[in-house]
């Protein structure tokens, strides 16, 4: 009877199988940009032809533009180089950057512009950390709307036990162990926060017990304009210390660092936008637009500023 049951459920399955012909309006392919200049890097810009969503080509690499960016008054022009386009300019803080492509598109003279204003480094003061739960202080620069984007990564410290044989020892305090190797990974960290303020529009990922645990956190500032805001985070794991659980590398620590990055509000609203889109239900809910800021084309131009630190450290998992 279960063998027939499956043999009918196949059938209707193939039977349903049917090719349909896409009668929309197929659009012709335009500029895509894509630049996020961080400080005291060689700004870069990588252009590319968008592509139709049923074509399984892969974009085409854009390498004959005339590409300038303009900063404090300088015209820069930048080189092609392994599909980027590399600027003799290394963005500061502060700076306000215009981009002008010029091209042909289909045989006609495609102008393409941008412009971003380089955020300035996050300034972060860490508190002592309890056990999984570390805090620390975001110091929010004054009379400007800044934007923000919020990872944990961890350097895990990891050992691999072998007997006297050369194989592979579960127990690190089994007596045959003779032999021990260190391995050290960076992985990412996925964490809660319980700040209604900064996870108001995040970017979550539930679990099974339907908890919150952010991989990443997108904000702004607009509750805590100019305020030192103390934010605490618990650090649940990742999916590597998970596995080492049951494998034979044997968690022995972790350092956890936190990467908070500004955003220019260009490629805060792009970032936002794609965390959305990636995360929506796409049978239940309307398509989330991708922002851009690019006139003549799509895609984004926008600053970004990078902190890191260290939180503390976390002993066997």
């Amino acid at each position: 009877m279960q063998i027939s049951s499956v043999i009918i459920f196949c059938l209707l399955a193939a039977s349903c199988e049917k090719a349909i012909d896409f009668r929309g309006e197929e659009q012709s392919p335009r500029v895509v940009v894509v630049s996020e200049p961080e400080p005291d890097t060689n700004l870069a810009v990588r252009l590319t032809y968008s592509r139709f969503f049923l074509s399984g080509s892969r974009f085409s690499v854009i390498g004959n533009a005339d590409v300038k960016v303009v900063a404090g008054g300088v015209t820069y022009t930048g080189v092609f180089d392994d599909s980027v386009y590399v600027f003799p300019y290394s963005p500061a803080e502060g700076d306000s950057i215009s981009l002008t492509v010029r091209m042909q598109n289909g045989g006609e003279d495609t102008v393409v512009t941008a412009a971003t204003r380089m955020p300035h480094r996050p300034s972060v003061t860490v508190r002592e950390a309890v056990g999984d739960n570390f805090r620390f202080v975001l110091n929010d620069r004054p009379g400007e709307r800044n934007y923000y984007r919020m990872q944990v990564q961890s350097i895990d410290t990891t050992v691999i036990c072998y007997d006297s044989e050369g194989n592979y020892v579960y127990d690190s305090d089994d007596p045959s162990v003779v032999s021990r190797d260190t391995v050290v990974d960076t992985t990412s960290q996925f964490f809660t926060c319980s700040d209604a303020v900064i996870t108001s529009d995040a970017t979550a990922v539930l679990n099974f017990e339907g908890q919150e645990n952010y991989y990443v956190l997108i904000f702004n500032d607009e509750m805590f304009d100019g305020q030192n805001r103390e934010i605490t985070i618990k650090c649940e794991g990742n999916a590597t210390m998970e596995y080492y659980k049951s494998s034979v590398r044997k968690s022995v620590s972790s350092r956890i660092f936190l990467y908070i990055e500004a955003l220019s509000k260009e490629a805060y609203m792009y970032e936002l936008s794609r965390y959305k889109q990636q995360e929506g239900d796409i049978f239940m809910t309307e398509p989330v637009q991708v922002q851009s800021n690019i006139d003549g084309g799509i895609g984004v131009f926008g600053g970004k500023a990078t902190s890191v630190v260290e939180l503390g450290t976390v002993g066997d998992r």
